[in-house]
């Protein structure tokens, strides 16, 4: 969830995808191929450094999938507090990163440190993709059908966590969907003609969906009943738990939302919570739905088709 480069005076036709449309990483020609650059970091959020450094990575590393890239290289982005750390915890941290850098095809070239009195980290990358097939926010039709490959939910389980409200074992399904990366997915939907996606990270799905609507100038309809929710979710929300993100991200699709379900307080927090190493909203033709949700399920995405793209105005409805 990073903005992308900034066009100069006058455009740059080198430029394949800028901040205009709020898209999930900058996308710059050089040659055949369409370099993707994009940067992340995060806060801690677990209390493992080595699974805190590759969820911190594979955030990161999200965005180039999300554009249909592949990754090149990356840079580590260290802001790590001078005292009160104990010995080796930068260390697993930058080696959990190393894991999912490799694991994603790319290599890390080194990095940067800072102090800070809260500890952050993530990622610096560089990526390539065919600019032929960029998978990018403007790209929705009308008639295209929306496929998430994630559960929701990681904001409030990740608070309830800290809070003491939720032990390990129910943020650990949580916690492994964030370590997967979206590569495997962002193939996927390629090989089956994707054109149109995003990954669902800070703005929450309201907000992300609200962007591809924006972007590619069009009606979107999430099906609430379809959406995929950790089961510890709700639990949490009724004992009070949420972000400080949450109640910005309502606001961010005031005017454009329209709640047509009859939700419960607690099923519209889920709406606007926001996600850490989510999954990848994809767009695609009714032709390819079946066949790219039954790949998706058979290398063990949790996914699900949760609404459709429909004529403008750019407007949310949640059914």
């Amino acid at each position: 969830m990073v903005a992308p480069l900034m066009r100069v005076a006058g455009g740059d036709p080198r430029i394949l995808v800028g901040p205009e449309t709020a898209d999930d990483a900058g996308v710059y020609l050089l040659g055949d191929d369409a370099l993707v650059a994009t940067l992340d970091f995060i806060t801690p959020v677990c209390d493992e450094p080595f699974r805190y450094g590759k969820i911190a990575a594979a955030n990161s590393l999200s965005d180039v999938f999300a554009m249909g890239g592949e990754a090149l290289f990356a840079l580590n982005i260290c802001c790590f507090p001078a005292k009160g750390v104990p010995d080796g915890v930068y260390g697993e941290i930058l080696q959990g990163a190393a894991e999912a850098v490799a694991e994603a095809g790319g290599v890390l070239l080194g990095g940067h440190s800072v102090e800070d009195e809260e500890l952050k980290f993530g990622l610096s990358v560089t990526g390539k993709a065919d600019p032929e097939h960029l998978l990018t926010n403007a790209n929705a039709r009308p008639g295209h059908q929306l496929i998430l490959t994630k559960p929701l939910g990681t904001g409030v389980l990740i608070n309830a966590f800290k809070a003491g409200k939720l032990d390990a074992a129910g943020l650990e399904p949580a916690l492994v969907e964030m370590e997967s990366l979206n590569r495997a997915a962002a193939q996927l939907a390629l090989q089956h003609g994707v054109e149109a996606a995003t990954d669902i990270t800070g703005f929450g799905i309201a907000g992300h969906t609200m962007e591809i609507a924006r972007a590619s100038r069009v009606g979107v309809q999430l099906n609430f009943a379809n959406l995929p929710v950790y089961e510890s979710f709700y639990r949490m929300v009724k004992k009070g738990v949420s972000t400080l993100s949450t109640a910005a991200n309502e606001r961010n699709v005031e005017g454009e939302l329209e709640i047509t379900a009859r939700l419960k307080k607690q099923e519209r927090e889920v709406l606007f919570d926001p996600q850490t190493s989510g999954g990848l909203l994809l767009a695609t033709a009714p032709i390819q739905v079946e066949p790219l949700l039954q790949a998706l399920l058979d290398t063990g995405h949790n996914a699900a088709l949760v609404g459709e793209v429909v004529d403008g105005p750019a407007r949310l409805e949640i059914l």
